[in-house]
């Protein structure tokens, strides 16, 4: 099968490069052992045509700078992939760098969504906000074939937009998370992308400040990359706090940094206003960690509240707070929780997920018209 695969998002974007696009990347490279993949991504600096790991890997757009390069890929992009000779066509969606092509080409176009973002671009950009929202509702009202990556999210859209052939698959981990062993260097972590409002990163730097008098000893690891804007504000946020000694921001930490931070973390700590899966809660998991999550759709699945973690209100630091205090005092409740998600993470493999999605695949291309099946 030939695959064309759009998204702005590649793992080596400096603007981006989250759980998503890491998540793309496995999913297509062991899929590239039994079919042909082109990869189209946005344009950044130093990003450079090739073919890694079986993937050939294209970028469409300007690099001038990040507004630039979302808007320039979405033009691009689109007009692409209206042309593209290819079995089916798999677009990561953005509602800020949009590929709407399924609207024109139907039967062959898959979407993947990552999370339903609803009226949160009105809450971070205002008025502003009304094209990201119109771009999530024409993805859901036009697109055909779509991909979610947790089951509540799947249900709503199943139950509101009729005549969709969806399936759920969800986010695997990298199999080096995986340890039993509890250490602790007395530290709280967040893991991901450096998206503010999404996130919940102001929330939780303002829950730590609530809970750091009591623990002193405890510090805050907030590692990551995202936006220049957004990795500034994190900068001069603890710059300005009255606990700055006790926070820490890592920028671009590396994959043997990243699996150290979690392995030793105290727990780790999620509070995103809204989110599809969240691979770094899985990852905690996989490393025996607690986590600490918000209670909205995609994140109510990847952490099992009281089973492998804590669920809170969104945008509430002083529950939050409430939740840091009680896994900081309670080390035996931190240790099952984390236990738990250990024994429940490996049921998420990338070579069961992908397999779930190339089947997913193949349904698409036997329902536009071809009948090969995939390789066993």
């Amino acid at each position: 099968m030939k695959i064309a695969f759009y998204s702005y998002d590649h793992v080596e974007n400096p603007y981006c490069g989250g759980g998503g696009a890491y998540r793309d990347l496995m999913i297509n490279t062991l899929l590239a052992s039994r079919h042909t993949i082109h990869c189209y991504y946005g344009r950044f600096r130093g990003a450079r045509a090739a073919v890694d790991r079986g993937l050939r890997i294209s970028f469409l757009g300007s690099s001038l700078n990040y507004p630039v390069s979302r808007i320039t890929y979405s033009l691009c992009a689109t007009f692409h992939c209206l042309f593209v000779k290819a079995d089916i066509i798999v677009i990561c969606y953005s509602i800020f760098s949009p590929v709407p092509a399924f609207v024109l080409r139907k039967k062959n176009v898959v979407i993947e969504l990552f999370h339903l973002a609803r009226y949160e671009p009105f809450r971070k950009y205002s008025v502003f906000g009304v094209l990201p929202y119109l771009f999530e509702k024409c993805a859901l009202h036009f697109g055909k074939n779509i991909i979610c990556i947790n089951r509540r999210m799947a249900e709503y859209i199943s139950r509101k937009y009729k005549n969709k052939n969806i399936a759920t698959v969800y986010t695997g981990f990298d199999s080096r998370m995986l340890s039993e062993q509890i250490i602790d260097d007395k530290y709280i972590l967040y893991m991901g992308r450096i998206d503010i409002h999404m996130k919940g990163i102001d929330i939780l730097i303002d829950a730590f400040e609530k809970t750091a008098p009591s623990f002193p000893q405890v510090r805050l690891i907030i590692a990551g990359r995202g936006t220049p804007h957004d990795t500034e504000w994190v900068r001069n946020r603890i710059r300005n706090s009255a606990v700055t000694g006790a926070m820490l921001f890592k920028e671009n930490v590396s994959d043997a940094e990243k699996i150290s931070l979690f392995h030793h973390a105290t727990f780790v700590c999620m509070p995103s206003r809204f989110e599809g899966w969240c691979i770094a809660a899985i990852e905690a998991a996989a490393s025996s960690k607690a986590t600490i999550g918000t209670r909205i759709m995609g994140l109510d699945e990847s952490i099992l509240d009281r089973e492998t973690g804590i669920l809170v209100a969104p945008d509430n630091a002083g529950e939050l707070a409430g939740a840091m205090s009680l896994l900081l005092r309670d080390a035996a409740l931190r240790n099952r929780l984390g236990r738990n998600g250990y024994r429940r993470a490996q049921q998420f493999t990338w070579d069961s997920i992908s397999r779930r999605q190339e089947m997913y695949y193949f349904s698409c291309v036997n329902n536009a018209g071809r009948t090969d099946r995939p390789a066993e």
